[in-house]
């Protein structure tokens, strides 16, 4: 029991080590001697730990998504996603709020135009996001129709998405609540489609 809680901490410094390698760096040219430094161990260790460059990718994104699934698990928890509203909230509010996490899916997107297994596992990532806003309309029986709903539900994502990632290089919001504002305005277009 102790080896494999030796492990878990080795692997969170090492994965730490790697994110802030990758935010200083660009993931390009994140190396593991470079992770090894800033983890403060042997690159040897590195490697028995999380692997080859590749490995320790993939152990990142899963790194991401259970970031964001935890935040989503949170809120419910603490009863702020139990509506639409409180599950948009969440989204715009608390999951693209991380920075850090924010700016290496950053890079992950980069790689993503050129590694097929990284696209497929953002764009799980981000499903994850949609199905649940899918879902809970479903519940509240808003819009006419899945495909509608869906639809919605990727508009909303990519407003959250594209709202961090804008002030991720540093253009802020001229109005806070606009974009939230945007998202209301979507919500309410698909339940009057709904009411018709």
């Amino acid at each position: 029991m102790a080896r494999a809680k030796i492990e878990d901490e080795r692997k969170e410094q090492i994965l730490k080590a790697f994110e802030a390698c990758v935010i200083r760096h660009g993931l390009a040219k994140t190396t593991l001697q470079k992770v090894a430094d800033e983890a403060g161990l042997p690159r040897s260790l590195v490697r028995y730990f999380v692997g080859n460059r590749d490995s320790m990718v993939d152990l990142l994104i899963n790194r991401m998504i259970e970031r964001g699934e935890a935040t989503l698990v949170d809120a419910q928890q603490a009863g702020r996603a139990n509506t639409l509203n409180d599950l948009i909230d969440t989204v715009f509010d608390r999951t693209f709020s991380d920075e850090t996490s924010n700016n290496v899916v950053g890079e992950l997107w980069y790689l993503a135009q050129r590694d097929v297994t990284i696209r497929s596992r953002l764009a799980d990532m981000y499903g994850r996001i949609t199905d649940a806003l899918v879902a809970q309309m479903t519940i509240e029986e808003i819009g006419p129709g899945m495909a509608e709903r869906e639809d919605v539900a990727h508009a909303l994502l990519s407003l959250a998405y594209g709202d961090a990632s804008f002030i991720d290089v540093g253009l802020s919001k001229p109005n806070a609540i606009f974009t939230r504002q945007l998202a209301d305005a979507l919500v309410r277009e698909l339940t009057n489609a709904s009411d018709t």
